[in-house]
């Protein structure tokens, strides 16, 4: 078969993979894998194609993505103790009510309390939902507009770009050991991501004068429960992990299992909650999806789909361009199945091509990406919207009109930084 036709032909396979996996509802990482079978079949490795009986499948099998699936189990079991035994939620309740009635902290402690619990890992997506329904009941109770309290959660989630121990910063370091022999995070992405972060929720702060919340008299409220034995003991937990894998530099997935193991052993949380809250349906998306761009990288769509992006690119325009198609994608598609897999494997020839910094390309992609999870067309907004829509005071047509507008206008600040350097 031509080679610019299998290569172009690889491409459509992706794209119809990703789409027929939308409109359908089905898995992507199911369809990626099938895919990838099909696709393989036309792909020569050694003897034989990618896909062939005398090759065993191991070409293909070989590209599942197993220190990403390693990570992401490990460390969800260990933080999903966390989350199953209450402890993530007191932790929360307790630092919401240090605002003490001065209503123009409150979405700043919220974003603070996202932020920093993205940054040690502690599962965007279950965290994100409890923060939403608690600035839900915040909102209402102190009179703040709804969608001001949404987007400061949603603001938090992108510092888990930079974490090395959530699943964007794994991912990324996954990426950068094998493109470039070393992790970009934390030491390079959590900074600016961080920086990055900080100054969008600026721009949120700004556009809602936050500071013109005037203060309110401080109502006793009904008293929060103390941490409880095994609440202390996650807590304790925690720390040591911490202590074991970002400070001695133990690996961390086993990192992970000891303290976890531990903990499960005292006691601290049900075993079959804490396995069933591990995200195995992102787990198999990114797993097929890693496989599929695998197999479309060795049939050269992924050369073919770089040819396309560096007509438009240079060195001033390729990082905020990045930014916005990350952003664009992961509207409607998966950052980690999906965006991340198909626009990493362009970063090295488009860094050749245009004398830009790669770590700084890549900076701009995952900050562009995550950035757009407040839009309500995408997962995490969409869940959002859905808990504060649950309040019938507010209307649900003008919330998804106003968030859209503010994802876009996120979207928009996010390339900015981007431009300016800000991703490196």
């Amino acid at each position: 078969m031509n080679e610019n036709l299998l290569a172009w032909g690889s491409l459509l396979v992706l794209v119809l993979t990703i789409l027929v996996g939308i409109r359908k509802k089905i898995n992507l990482g199911i369809l990626a894998m099938a895919s990838a079978f099909l696709l393989g079949l036309l792909v020569s490795a050694g003897e034989g194609s990618m896909s062939s009986p005398v090759m065993k499948g191991v070409p293909i099998t070989s590209l599942f993505p197993f220190s990403i699936v390693w990570m992401t189990t490990t460390v969800s079991i260990l933080l999903n103790i966390g989350s199953a035994n209450g402890t993530f939620d007191l932790v929360i309740r307790r630092l919401v009510r240090l605002a003490r009635g001065r209503r123009a902290l409150i979405p700043v402690y919220v974003f603070l309390i996202m932020f920093v619990t993205c940054a040690a890992g502690a599962g965007t997506v279950g965290v994100m939902v409890l923060l939403c329904t608690i600035a839900a009941n915040i909102a209402e109770d102190q009179e703040i507009d709804p969608v001001f309290m949404l987007l400061s959660v949603l603001c938090g989630t992108t510092m888990a770009v930079g974490s090395p121990i959530t699943t964007m910063g794994i991912i990324c370091n996954s990426y950068s050991l094998e493109l470039w022999g070393e992790k970009i995070a934390p030491g390079y992405l959590l900074p600016r991501g961080m920086l990055m972060a900080v100054l969008s929720f600026a721009v949120i702060y700004v556009i809602f004068r936050g500071w013109k919340l005037e203060s309110r008299p401080v109502e006793k409220g009904e008293a929060l429960p103390r941490l409880e034995r095994k609440q202390i003991l996650t807590l304790i937990g925690l720390g040591v992990f911490a202590l074991l894998a970002l400070a001695a530099g133990f690996d961390m997935g086993l990192s992970a299992l000891l303290v976890a193991a531990a903990l499960l052993l005292l006691g601290c949380a049900d075993e079959k909650k804490v396995i069933a809250e591990v995200p195995w349906s992102s787990i198999l998306m990114i797993s097929g999806m890693c496989m599929l761009i695998g197999v479309v990288k060795a049939a050269g769509g992924m050369d073919q789909l770089t040819g396309f992006l560096s007509r438009f690119m240079n060195r001033w325009t390729v990082k905020p361009l990045y930014s916005l198609i990350g952003s664009l994608l992961s509207m409607v598609s998966s950052i980690t199945g999906v965006v991340m897999p198909a626009m990493v494997p362009t970063i090295p020839a488009m860094a050749v091509k245009t004398e830009a910094d790669p770590y700084a390309i890549l900076s701009a992609l995952a900050f562009g990406s995550q950035i757009t999870c407040c839009s309500p067309v995408s997962v995490m907004g969409a869940v959002a919207l859905g808990i504060m829509s649950g309040n019938s005071k507010w209307d649900a047509n003008a919330l998804f009109k106003k968030l859209l507008l503010m994802s876009l206008i996120l979207m928009g600040t996010a390339a900015l930084w981007a431009g300016l350097g800000l991703a490196g």
